[in-house]
């Protein structure tokens, strides 16, 4: 019985990873073509074989296995899927939380879930907020592309997402204590070997975030809402004047007609 799950695993595996290729050559996941730059202290994600790797002085540090969009490679909004291009980490959310915390607007709800957790498919963990900086996805950090941990681990590996770039809760874990704010983040339609020969391709250019790009980039993606515009008061203040239902409504055009 255990050969047997086993050979199944090994199967359903080895089935994942071509259809990840034919996928990759079809083009809808990135085609493994070299990158135009490279990072050789930063993070690099290459979404053909659905990796994220740490570079330090040009040599891998470390990298992880993660999940892109299972719609493809786009920077439009409302498309969800995942952008390519130079990005930098903006702002990391939560430092101290427990693993499986969820997330919503970039604070902590207070509950936790466990991994593959049934019906459950929040951002958990740690949130990495990144911005675009070329011109085709400076509309990331507005898009809300994350690189942050999900409770789906058994999709880890494969395109899943809806945009963002997820990662196991230990992996994001480790992640998070590797990167700081204005460290370059590559997204490139390649495999992790392609990049790593064109990072020692001493001719490639180097991609670096300058100090004037860093002090301008986006400190914060979480919402609030205005208490001024959200509170009770003013909630109970409308309701009074403008009333409830149909009616109501019917009253308060009659009324603007009358102004008129």
């Amino acid at each position: 019985m255990p050969i047997r799950f086993t050979l199944r695993t090994l199967a359903g595996v080895a089935l994942a990873a071509c259809s990840l290729l034919a996928s990759c050559q079809s083009g809808r996941y990135g085609r493994d073509i070299p990158p135009r730059a490279v990072v050789r202290d930063g993070v690099a994600i290459t979404l053909c074989d659905q990796k994220l790797t740490v570079f330090s002085k040009g040599r891998k540090v470390k990298d992880y296995p993660i999940s892109s969009s299972k719609f493809g490679i786009g920077a439009t909004y409302g498309s969800r899927r995942t952008p390519l291009g130079i990005h930098a980490v903006s702002d990391k959310k939560g430092e101290g939380q427990p693993k499986g915390m969820v997330f919503k607007g970039c604070n902590p709800t207070g509950e936790v879930v466990g991994v593959d957790a049934y019906g459950r498919d929040p951002i958990v963990t740690r949130v990495i907020q990144l911005a675009g900086l070329e011109s085709f996805n400076r509309n990331s950090h507005g898009r809300r592309i994350y690189i942050h941990g999900t409770p789906e681990e058994r999709n880890i590996g494969r395109p899943a997402s809806y945009g963002c770039i997820r990662m196991k809760s230990d992996d994001i874990v480790d992640l998070y204590r590797r990167v700081h704010r204005g460290m370059p983040v590559a997204i490139e339609s390649c495999t992790q070997a392609t990049y790593m020969k064109a990072g020692a391709d001493a001719g490639k250019r180097s991609i670096e975030v300058p100090a004037a790009v860093v002090a301008h980039l986006p400190k914060d993606r979480s919402y609030h809402r205005s208490k001024k515009r959200y509170s009770r008061r003013s909630w109970l203040a409308r309701n009074k004047r403008y009333g409830k239902g149909r009616k109501s409504s019917r009253r308060l055009v009659i009324r603007k007609r009358r102004r008129r």
